[in-house]
């Protein structure tokens, strides 16, 4: 940390080194500056492991395969200048089941106001209960915000609907608009995709590997939030 450029760090990791949910930050290229000691419990990562200038891919954790994906994330956020949140689905302290926790990723700003890094925070999800994610891979990282611009976050929203088998009617209760807008809006991501029914869209998300957003609307109230199966 003597040669960082992230001497702001130094007045944020005390706090972060007894908290009891992971903490930690990277530089511009997703190396590691920093992780407490919860982050490492979460990975279960071996004693005396250092992740400091090492990639999410170098780590010996479940989560290294999607070292790709995190690198979207952090340049989303450094250009954004603003937080995402994402939902991390793996086998997490060592168990043999899948948990999903929260994951808030934040600018880290220099004097400047330049982007020079992210800060990221775990938090455990609760009152929600992701099952039978059978068109989700797994273990997976879920986005909450639109991963491009091909569509509009309206558009966004309603392909989440039609992948995971929402009928317009169902669709149209959840985000408190008409079926015939529901509709309205599938035809325009159809058009937008170059495809004209369910299944090839399901088929050039799967190609495209969008398939992992979530909107905020999935979860605006608790309880639990099966994925269907079909």
């Amino acid at each position: 940390m003597k040669s960082s450029p992230f001497n702001s760090l130094k007045l944020l990791i005390p706090f972060w080194q007894d908290s009891a949910e992971p903490w930690g930050a990277k530089d511009h290229l997703s190396r590691f500056i920093y992780a407490n000691p919860r982050y490492h419990e979460l990975l279960a990562l071996p004693a005396h492991f250092s992740v400091e200038g090492r990639l999410d891919g170098e780590l010996p954790a479940s989560t290294a395969e999607f070292q790709a994906a995190f690198q979207l994330h952090d340049r989303k956020v450094e250009m954004l200048q603003d937080r995402i949140t994402s939902v991390e689905i793996h086998p997490f302290e060592g168990h043999t089941y899948f948990q999903p926790w929260f994951f808030d990723k934040y600018p880290l700003l220099d004097k400047t106001g330049i982007s020079r890094g992210t800060i990221f925070h775990g938090r455990p999800v609760e009152h929600i209960t992701l099952t039978h994610l059978s068109k989700i891979k797994t273990p997976t990282s879920l986005v909450f915000s639109p991963p491009s611009d091909l569509f509009t976050t309206r558009e966004w929203e309603v392909l989440f609907y039609v992948l995971h088998g929402f009928s317009s009617i169902d669709t149209a209760k959840k985000l408190h608009l008409s079926p015939r807008t529901i509709c309205n809006i599938t035809q325009s991501i159809y058009k937008k995709s170059g495809v004209c029914n369910r299944r090839s869209i399901i088929e050039y998300c799967h190609e495209k590997e969008i398939g992992n957003y979530i909107p905020q609307s999935f979860f605006e109230c608790s309880g639990s939030y099966p994925f269907l199966n079909h």
